[in-house]
């Protein structure tokens, strides 16, 4: 099939966390979450460069610190506002599934956030990122205390694939951009025992692919979107 646009959903990795405009660098509060460096961001990013290459729009509702919950409400307020999901080409990073998120309809870490964007991260409090007030910590906490187990992790992995994979139709690939909890087959499922950071450590220039928080820099989003060209030729458009 061809698509007429390309619509990305996941954590900091499709978000494209790291990627700062050069111009930026000395910038009083450099930083890529700047409105000033959405631009470059967003079209340095595998899921840009993707739409560069195949000449069509992009939407990234990708988010640094997201889990694969919040990927699949992003999703579903995508959903209920596009109009022809079926000619969209939708990718969805799968995250590290000992991460949650909450639902809180006044949160607001910065003035350029997206209306969908309204959750508070468990990894946001796990790093302690001051966004998150004293009583949101302590309930992820808590939440996290009584609840957290590999096999918890284990079923929202396999919830959370499963979800993405019966909303295809025909136009949808899921990758993990982190190491997954556990190996699990579906349709739409590239690689299912590994992810884009251990194929990045594989590459022959490895060693220049990624930026000081080990996300991927411009030359390693590059790699990921030559790789992904490859499996969308086969398994997308090849249809």
């Amino acid at each position: 099939m061809k698509f007429d646009k390309i619509v990305a959903f996941g954590d900091s990795w499709v978000w494209g966390d790291e990627l700062l405009d050069p111009t930026l660098i000395n910038h009083p509060h450099a930083h890529p979450v700047l409105m000033e460096n959405t631009g470059y961001r967003e079209g340095h990013c595998f899921a840009g460069l993707l739409g560069k290459h195949y000449n069509v729009p992009v939407e990234n509702f990708g988010w640094p610190g997201g889990s694969n919950q919040s990927a699949i409400w992003c999703y579903l307020w995508w959903l209920e506002r596009e109009t022809n999901p079926e000619r969209c080409l939708i990718l969805v990073g799968i995250t590290d599934a000992n991460r949650t998120s909450f639902y809180n309809p006044n949160h607001t870490s910065y003035s350029n956030d997206p209306p969908w964007n309204r959750f508070v991260h468990s990894a946001w409090v796990h790093a302690g990122n001051s966004a998150n007030n004293a009583e949101w910590q302590d309930m992820v906490k808590r939440f996290t205390v009584l609840t957290d187990s590999r096999e918890l992790h284990k079923l929202w992995h396999k919830q959370s694939l499963l979800f993405f994979n019966g909303q295809s139709q025909g136009n949808l690939l899921q990758f993990c951009t982190i190491p997954p909890c556990m190996d699990f087959k579906c349709e739409t499922l590239l690689w299912p025992n590994t992810s884009l950071g251990l194929l990045l450590n594989q590459h022959p220039e490895k060693d220049n692919l990624f930026a000081p928080m080990k996300h991927p820099n411009e030359k390693g989003h590059e790699v990921v979107r030559d790789l992904l060209i490859n499996e969308i030729e086969r398994a997308i458009i090849a249809q």
